[in-house]
């Protein structure tokens, strides 16, 4: 039985996602490199749909606004601590004045650990991952590139096990790419309403 044979079933390809995106960098590429010589169309669906912090802050104002007005102020303030100014910046815009003066000072007066730093990060990536199932994110919207497929197991089982280098996945169209922000060389980690 191979690893990925409990996963098959409808809602396993999220299920095994959400344990890889949730997990640190070393952990991520040991999962992926098995799940790679068991199947390359699993191996390449996973890096496509994983979230990660670069891609979360790279998303438009409104859709940020509304992700860190629900992420914990300590972990907003961990995660944001040695960024670059015009990133924290980028960041602070996005809240109100009043949570803006109580993050700064926090990030001011904590002095993280790189485990913490990562810790908050994947925290917020199992958060973002978790307002988008309960419908409070609307990917469609936000990172259309980022919508899973409802029969996503269905299509990497039409796909096969891909194991030649030349071979491509096919998914459906593929739109609106978030810029990638030079998140990870600062911190050394890795990447209202409701209007979504």
């Amino acid at each position: 039985m191979g690893m990925l044979d409990r996963y098959k079933k409808k809602g396993g390809f999220v299920q095994l996602l959400i344990l890889i995106e949730t997990s640190g960098k070393q952990k991520q590429e040991q999962f992926l490199t098995l799940i790679g010589q068991e199947s390359r169309s699993w191996e390449e669906a996973i890096r496509k749909y994983m979230f990660s912090i670069d891609r979360i802050m790279g998303w438009d104002v409104q859709f940020r606004s509304e992700i860190f007005s629900r992420i914990q102020p300590l972990t907003l303030a961990t995660v944001l601590h040695g960024m670059e100014s015009n990133q924290l910046e980028s960041v602070l815009s996005c809240i109100s004045i009043s949570e803006k003066r109580k993050i700064v000072g926090m990030v001011g007066e904590r002095n993280p650990t790189l485990a913490e730093k990562l810790t908050c990060v994947l925290k917020i990536i199992s958060d973002v991952r978790g307002f988008s199932s309960g419908g409070i994110l609307k990917l469609d919207k936000c990172d259309p590139e980022m919508v899973i497929p409802e029969n996503i197991e269905d299509i990497l089982a039409q796909q096969g096990y891909l194991t030649s280098p030349d071979a491509e996945l096919v998914f459906p169209e593929d739109s609106g790419k978030a810029a990638p922000l030079n998140f990870e060389a600062k911190s050394e980690v890795s990447g209202g309403n409701s209007r979504m």
